[in-house]
């Protein structure tokens, strides 16, 4: 059996590369067990394995999908101390109308279905209580509050995660904590030009982008407050602000 002191470990959902792999990194090195879930093979989930992270493939983009990873997870971890749901789609949404629908579709699992599923299949392994309770964080986007028509699709259904994350906050409390973390401009992309990064930091009051480690302090906010359910962290720079 596992012993009851021994931190239950953490799911972060989408951590083979950029912000998750960041999160089960600094979790790991402050002493929280992490089980890395990925889609495709990186250096960085080889990287996490080699450092001790249990870790789980697979796609979340259909219900078959979702229920294998759950089945994964749960045979690797009798008990979880906590779920961060951050796997994420995210691209313009297409002319055509066909792609942009075989996108929704995507996106509407990775984003909606699929935290919605692992919650009620792996819910019953966190092991919180009303005095110690366990954490879900949903990391969402500043754009689920004030979405951009170009990507419309992705900005919908970040909206969904976040409003199941409030329906997660009523339902199981007291015994687990359901938070939001809304990332604004934490790293650009190769796809983003020189004009957009202008753009963007010139529409950030802080000036810059956050990184990674800024999306990490707020989860270590939240794991370390006992006290914090349904609140919607932004993690933006200000750009949340319309400057």
């Amino acid at each position: 059996m596992p012993d009851p002191e021994t931190p239950a470990p953490i799911l972060i959902t989408g951590a083979g590369r950029n912000v998750g792999a960041h999160l089960a990194r600094r979790l790991m090195a402050d002493g929280r067990p992490v089980i890395v879930h990925y889609r495709t093979p990186t250096a960085d989930v080889d990287a996490l394995t080699a450092a001790g992270a249990a870790t789980v493939q697979g796609d979340l983009d259909s219900a078959a999908g979702i229920h294998a990873v759950a089945a994964a997870v749960a045979a690797a971890a009798p008990r979880l101390g906590g779920i961060v749901h951050n796997a994420s789609a995210f691209a313009r949404t297409p002319d055509d109308t066909d792609d942009a629908t075989a996108d929704f579709e995507r996106y509407w699992a990775v984003h909606m279905l699929a935290p919605w599923l692992l919650d009620r299949l792996l819910g019953p392994r966190l092991t919180g209580t009303a005095q110690r309770p366990a954490d879900i964080v949903y990391i969402t986007d500043i754009y689920a509050d004030n979405p951009a028509p170009d990507f419309d699709v992705y900005c919908a259904t970040k909206a969904g995660l976040q409003n199941l994350a409030l329906s997660t906050a009523k339902r199981l409390a007291p015994a687990v904590k359901a938070n939001v973390i809304q990332p604004g401009p934490i790293d650009f992309t190769e796809w983003h030009s020189e004009d957009d990064r202008d753009t963007i930091l010139a529409g950030t009051p802080l000036g810059r982008t956050g990184g990674p480690e800024a999306i990490y302090r707020a989860l270590r906010g939240i794991l370390d407050n006992d006290y914090l359910t349904g609140a919607v962290i932004p993690v933006d720079g200000g750009r949340r602000l319309g400057r």
